[in-house]
């Protein structure tokens, strides 16, 4: 069976979208090409139909996600489609009406993310346009095959469509693969290291965990991924907790190892935004899957979920951080405790082994 990917929005190396589901896809048989911007014509065995997305927002949606998209996978010639974007759906749509077969993966909770958006200034116009999104989904996906979620919580909200629930768990690299890593990333260290992985942006936190660093100058926090904006860079490089950070700049998915494994405390920090309340993160999996204790912000959810894996925080107070810093490492038996059940826990089912399954047993009802 043939099946094309379907991005607009993601880079083509996108670590759920490549790594995890198209690859093993691959692995197991499936003939599979992709449709994603900015791409080279093959990557790692895989052929890619690319677009190069330039210009405004309207030109982006009509011309290239839409009409150049469409092109693009009528050409790939699949029986399945599997979409990652929400601007996709009219694509989506106009592919199963002509009868192909319709998978989408729902990586965020669209109507609850558009609450937080900055670039809408007025409360009325988020709640509006969050339940136009929600209505639109909901249309769409009653004509779609199959529906995949990224988290629970998604699932939840769209129960009535049956979901498979697709975690975001890391890619476990073999104990050689991750020594290797280690050799390949090694940091001069010398203090001991928080880190911080994934993009940065106001509503993650991170200019609140730069700020908590101040006066933590006996530690470090290292920051690895990109800036959401250079204005959010200039203002995070601005902050007296600046003096305490070590940014190591942007790097590909499979070297991310080789930097947490170096660190002793992995940290995440998001403020209380509806889509964060109850996402998962890929970001503690990893940490965990290096045997570091967390510290993360107390939303019930995630003390729920992690339990004794972390300690909580209030997102929001950088002394709140920083205190929940200096008593972590104020107790060594603790940490170590945290580290070993964390990377065990890692092991058993927090990795993508245990889910690309799910992905496969929902491939297998397609090809009825």
């Amino acid at each position: 069976m043939r099946v094309c990917h379907v991005t607009s929005v993601h880079p083509y190396n996108d670590n759920r979208i490549f790594y995890k589901e198209i690859l093993t896809l691959k692995r197991a048989g499936y003939d599979v090409c992709y449709i994603a911007p900015n791409a080279p014509a093959e990557f790692e065995g895989v052929s890619i139909y690319t677009n190069k997305f330039s210009g405004g927002r309207l030109k982006r949606f009509i011309y290239q996600a839409f009409w150049k998209t469409f092109g693009h996978a009528i050409k790939a010639k699949a029986q399945v489609y599997h979409f990652h974007d929400p601007e996709l759906m009219p694509t989506a749509f106009l592919l199963r009406l002509i009868g192909k077969k319709i998978v989408f993966d729902v990586h965020e909770n669209t109507p609850a993310a558009i609450l937080s958006k900055p670039y809408l200034k007025a409360k009325w116009l988020r709640k509006c346009l969050s339940l136009a999104i929600d209505l639109t989904e909901k249309i769409h996906f009653f004509f779609f095959n199959q529906i995949i979620t990224a988290r629970p919580d998604i699932s939840d909200r769209l129960k009535r469509f049956k979901p498979y629930t697709l975690r975001n768990f890391p890619i476990l690299p073999s104990e050689s693969e991750l020594e290797e890593q280690l050799i390949d990333q090694t940091i001069s260290k010398v203090k001991k290291a928080v880190i911080y992985v994934g993009g940065m942006s106001l509503i993650r936190g991170n200019l609140e965990l730069i700020e908590a660093f101040e006066n933590l100058n006996e530690y470090e926090l290292w920051l690895l991924g990109p800036f959401k904006s250079q204005e959010f860079e200039q203002k995070c490089r601005a902050s007296a907790g600046w003096k305490n950070v070590r940014y190591l700049g942007v790097v590909e998915p499979h070297q991310i190892f080789g930097y947490i494994q170096q660190a002793d405390v992995g940290i995440v920090t998001f403020w209380p935004e509806p889509n964060h309340l109850r996402t998962l993160a890929t970001k503690p999996f990893e940490y965990m899957a290096c045997g570091l204790p967390l510290v993360m912000s107390g939303f019930p959810y995630w003390r729920e979920f992690f339990g004794d894996s972390s300690v909580y925080v209030d997102p929001k107070d950088p002394n709140s951080i920083a205190n929940g810093i200096r008593n972590l490492f104020g107790q060594e038996e603790l940490m170590k405790s945290m580290a070993s059940d964390n990377k065990e826990m890692s092991r058993i089912e927090y990795n993508w082994d245990s889910e690309k399954n799910e992905l496969l047993r929902m491939y297998k009802t397609l090809e009825k």
